[in-house]
This record gives C-alpha cells, sequence and structure tokens, in this order.
C-alpha cells in the first residue's frame, strides 16, 4: 500500500523517527494505525455497553471488580508462564 499523507502528517512522522522514537516511518504509521484500531475497539465496546444498560442489563460492582481482577490474574498468570 502506497500512502499520500499530509505534508503536516509526514513531517511529524519524519520528526518521530529524526528523534529515535521509531524506526521508521512506517512503524510510526503502523502504530498510528494500532492505536486507531484500539480506539475503534473500545467505541464498539462502549456501544455495546450502552445498549446492554439500555436493555436493563448491568451488574452491581462487586460482581465488575470481581470479574475484572479474575482476569488480570489469569493475564498475569499467562505472562509469567511465557
Amino acid at each position: 500500500m502506497d500512502l499520500n499523507l499530509p505534508s503536516d502528517i509526514n513531517d511529524f512522522v519524519r520528526g518521530l523517527v529524526s528523534q529515535g522514537r521509531f524506526d521508521t516511518e512506517e512503524s510510526a504509521v503502523v502504530e498510528g494505525v494500532r492505536l486507531l484500531m484500539t480506539r475503534e475497539k473500545l467505541r464498539a465496546e462502549i456501544q455495546t455497553g450502552v445498549e446492554q444498560l439500555d436493555n436493563g442489563q448491568w451488574s452491581d460492582e462487586e460482581t465488575v471488580f470481581r470479574e475484572v481482577n479474575a482476569e488480570i490474574d489469569e493475564i498475569e498468570s499467562s505472562q509469567r508462564g511465557s
């Protein structure tokens, strides 16, 4: 894929590379796209949550914290096993 970026974006990306923040212009753009993907995923998850609330589907804070802590424990456990 060839991209023609606006000059201000191009200058910004080149600046990141010249500062040593990224090895290449491509790696800087890839990181930007990854951030955009993460933002869009978060937007979709928020929309799902809003729809669940609108439908009366919700959990109390104790349940939420228990589930989040269990997920964190699972992630940390899998990272230690790597």
